[in-house]
Order: structure tokens, then C-alpha cells, then sequence
């Protein structure tokens, strides 16, 4: 049994916020070397939470009040100040978050074969823990 597949296993018993921190743990080790990769987390308010593989990051997104522009700034947190009905809305998506991997892994493998394997792990992931 991977890695990917325990911490799933464990998140869905469990389901606390230590559990779903380690299952983001894992997954960061599975993004390609790449800053172009963001797996979207959640949205709350105008906020979203984005796991790459430097870490968890939240995006603010406002609107210009006279121009028609949206203008973003990203702040980096530790994984550890992630609130807890985020926590919660993670462990409930935990399919459609490693959809996204899956796909972006999917992608990065054209470049590097080797990433064809770990596609594989998260599928198999998916699969045992449906």
C-alpha cells in the first residue's frame, strides 16, 4: 500500500486537521518541479487556497472600483494556520483535488516520463479509496 493511499485512508478516519495537513504533506512531494503547477483547494469569500509545490499559498482576488481589472496578491502560510472549515472542505474534495494532480501530473509526464508512474499511484489512490 503507497504512501498516497495511508494518508487518504487515514484522513477519511480520521478527519481532523493533523490528518488532512500530512495528506497535503504527501501530495506536495508528488507536484512536478514546476512553478506553473497550483492545485486549487478552496474558495472562501475572495480567497482561494492553492497547494503547489512550495507550499500552501491563498490568492486575494479584488475588483478595481472605477476600472474593469481584477488585481491578485498571494500570501504564503504554513500549512499548519490552515482553518479548519478549510480542513474540513479538503477532506470532503479529496477526489476532485487529486483529479487536478492527477491531470497536471498527467501533463508534466510528456516532458518527464518518469512522472508516468506517479500518475499511476494516484490512480490507484483514488481507486482503493472509493
Amino acid at each position: 500500500m503507497g504512501e498516497l493511499e495511508l494518508v487518504i485512508k487515514k484522513m477519511k478516519t480520521k478527519g481532523d486537521k493533523e490528518s488532512v495537513i500530512e495528506f497535503l504533506k504527501t501530495l506536495m512531494k508528488l507536484i512536478p518541479p514546476t512553478d506553473d503547477i497550483g492545485i486549487s483547494l478552496a474558495k472562501k469569500g475572495t480567497h482561494e487556497y492553492i497547494l503547489d509545490r512550495r507550499g500552501l499559498a491563498i490568492i486575494s482576488l479584488s475588483e478595481d472600483e472605477y476600472l474593469p481589472f481584477f488585481s491578485a496578491s498571494e500570501k504564503r502560510v504554513e500549512l499548519e494556520s490552515l482553518p479548519e472549515d478549510v480542513a474540513k472542505n479538503i477532506k470532503n474534495n479529496w477526489r476532485n483535488i487529486l483529479d487536478q494532480l492527477r491531470d497536471y501530473v498527467l501533463d508534466y509526464s510528456k516532458i518527464d516520463k518518469k512522472y508516468l508512474k506517479v500518475v499511476d499511484e494516484i490512480t490507484d489512490a483514488v481507486f482503493k479509496n472509493l
